[in-house]
């Protein structure tokens, strides 16, 4: 785990506590990774490869979460990852963990927030 990430963060992710992913992250990472916006050591392969651990179970879209993301305020950012992200915690009732405001503020689910840009790790 970084250890830019505020111990409360910390503490968080490495409860025994299942944790949940959209499954929508994973392609938003994808492409993040292709145009170089997003970069770590090794394949893209690998990295999902760690990042799966055993408590963390993939939440695929459904009709209810994709009915949900018309529900966010107007003022809310039309990206569809973060649409898709906001409304899923919200449909399913769970903590979004997050360093984007907008996400933070759209009032939608349970926030923890933390004032972190990920940094610029070279292939």
């Amino acid at each position: 785990m970084p250890q830019v990430l505020p111990r409360r963060i910390q503490n968080l992710l490495g409860s025994a506590d299942t944790k949940y992913l959209c499954s929508i992250s994973l392609l938003e990472t994808a492409i993040l990774y292709r145009l170089d916006r997003l970069k770590f050591p090794g394949s893209l392969a690998q990295f999902f490869s760690i990042a799966a651990a055993a408590d963390l179970e993939i939440v695929e879209l459904t009709p209810a979460i994709a009915a949900k993301t018309n529900e966010l305020p107007e003022r809310f950012p039309g990206d569809p990852f973060d649409r898709t992200i906001v409304a899923t915690a919200a449909a399913l009732g769970l903590t979004l963990v997050t360093a984007d405001s907008a996400m933070r503020d759209a009032g939608m689910c349970e926030v923890e927030y933390y004032p972190f840009k990920p940094s610029r790790l070279s292939r």
